[in-house]
């Protein structure tokens, strides 16, 4: 196994670990914060922002029963697959060879474990419509040209 394989699968089961505490006690405490600060960093701060935010959604299509997490983020909206630990942000896609596990995944296993989400039932019709629209490409916004700027 890879040395980013290897430090996925141990970021996961630490994540799955500290969602078995959360969701024993029904929401999230200063240990389990202090928990995912060590394993995650940084990322924990979005994390919980995206959950307090309430930017967690989870899609029930009817009358497939098929599910679709959503987590609100800076430019758009991501598509998460928790069972297979994906996320559709540029993040996941730069990262995922060195193990990392982006914050939009650790913000919707959070929800799942405290049900702090938002929950909408669709008709199956409307799937591959909001499945389009939440695959549109980011929109970035262009970074300004400082050496431009100085000039003129």
């Amino acid at each position: 196994m890879r040395d980013g394989a290897m430090k996925k699968a141990h970021e996961v089961e630490a994540l799955e670990d500290i969602c078995k505490a959360v969701r024993a006690e029904g929401k999230v405490l200063e240990p389990h914060v202090s928990r995912l600060s060590e394993a995650f960093g940084q990322r924990v701060n979005k994390a919980l922002d995206a959950l307090n935010e309430g930017r967690i959604k989870k899609y029930i299509f009817q009358p497939s029963g098929r599910v679709v997490w959503i987590v609100v983020g800076k430019n758009r909206d991501y598509i998460v697959m928790p069972a297979i630990d994906y996320c559709s942000c540029y993040d996941f896609y730069f990262q995922f060879d060195r193990g990392h596990v982006c914050y939009h995944i650790i913000a919707q296993k959070l929800a799942e474990a405290t049900g702090a989400f938002d929950q909408f039932e669709d008709d199956d019709q409307f799937f591959s419509v909001l499945i389009k629209e939440w695959k549109a490409p980011e929109q970035r916004k262009p970074k300004k040209n400082k050496r431009a700027e100085g000039e003129g």
